[in-house]
């Protein structure tokens, strides 16, 4: 019989998306500011003191100017809107994909694991099976892909992928640890929830 299941996750912003949305919305300020003051500047100085109203130079520099700083902040929406990230999970017979996917646009493949072949399937938080993850070597790489939701249900996998060992942070369904028991009894631990 054949597993297919897929779950989609919304990643929480840490501190780190916090301060890069905080940084682009200060810089919009002070680049938004600083155009219009250079607008005005230039405004004033091509019309001579003059009537800025019946200046032509100064209503294209306006103008112009109203188009960059509509551009910036365009720019900037879509800066913040990719720090909306989602990983989605698919479990397919023995194997675990996962996807990156921003803004609910963007698809990015991040990685597939032969979960039959994993070294260990379990909760962080299982100190009797989590040793790789609690001291990871040097020399394997960690890649988090979890929503870093408060609920506890992170689980790592420690697995062979493209002939380098590796610990993926995740956070499944229990239907899904189900179906990746299934590939793996021996090295897959489900927590009693």
């Amino acid at each position: 019989m054949d597993i297919f299941l897929e779950y989609l996750v919304a990643k929480k912003k840490d501190t780190k998306d916090k301060l890069i949305i905080a940084a682009i919305i200060a810089g919009g300020v002070i680049i938004s500011l600083a155009m219009f003051a250079l607008m005005f500047i230039i405004s004033l100085a091509s019309s001579g003191g003059q009537n800025g109203a019946q200046n032509p130079i100064g209503s294209m520099v306006f103008s112009v100017g109203c188009v960059l700083v509509f551009l910036l902040w365009y720019g900037a929406v879509m800066l913040i809107n990719s720090r909306s990230i989602e990983y989605e999970y698919i479990v397919t017979n023995n194997e675990l994909d996962i996807d990156k996917v921003m803004s609910k646009k963007g698809r990015k493949h991040l990685i597939t694991i032969d979960v039959g072949e994993a070294h260990c399937v379990a909760r962080i938080d299982d100190d009797e099976h989590n040793a790789v993850y609690r001291n990871t070597p040097p020399e394997v790489s960690v890649l988090d892909y979890s929503a870093h939701s408060s609920n506890g249900y992170t689980y790592f996998i420690d697995a062979v992928v493209d002939g380098k060992r590796t610990v993926v942070l995740f956070e499944p369904t229990g239907k899904m640890l189900d179906a990746l028991w299934r590939s793996n009894p021996r090295n897959v631990h489900r927590a009693n929830v």
